[in-house]
């Protein structure tokens, strides 16, 4: 027999409507909130700390991310699968170099900020494949008021100042 929802279950057992979370969910939504996670698409040890984000949830090899946040921060997304990187964007106040992905699962569009120790080379990799897009993609992100950026000496010079590494 089951026991019905009451004020006494904590939000790792309760979602937002009401129904309580399975046991598979609630380990995942805990798994999120470790100071580190495994990458699930190049299985890195990654901190979930990192210079200029407080919120990380992305690898900083790979690029790839965990859909992990319903909204920003807030670590309450039950998706919880890999999110893929489809480019970058520069954030419009601060001008922030950000990472735009995709949920593999429910297709959900979100930016993270690069991190510090994000790979350069991957990061550069980005910027590349990003102009291969197809026009479906790059209407979805258009939608969502995202604009993909394609300019390298822009990316290099938010990544390590004027003049790029040149």
């Amino acid at each position: 027999m089951s026991r019905k929802w009451n004020e006494d279950d904590g939000p790792e057992r309760v979602q937002r409507d009401g129904k309580r979370l399975s046991r598979q969910a609630r380990s995942l939504l805990k798994q999120a909130r470790r100071p580190s996670f495994h990458c699930l698409r190049c299985g890195s040890e990654v901190p979930t700390e990192a210079s200029h984000t407080r919120h990380r949830n992305h690898c900083p090899i790979c690029l790839w991310s965990r859909h992990v946040d319903g909204s920003i921060g807030d670590r309450k997304s039950t998706c919880l699968v890999s999110m893929e990187p489809l480019g970058l964007t520069i954030k419009r106040d601060g001008g922030e170099l950000m990472i735009v992905h995709r949920c593999t699962g429910c297709r959900k569009i979100g930016k993270n900020r690069v991190a510090g120790d994000d790979n350069a080379a991957s990061i550069a990799a980005l910027l590349e494949s990003s102009a291969a897009l197809d026009e479906h993609t790059t209407a979805e992100l258009e939608a969502e008021g995202i604009e993909l950026c394609r300019d390298r000496d822009l990316v290099e010079e938010r990544l390590w100042g004027r003049g790029g590494t040149s």
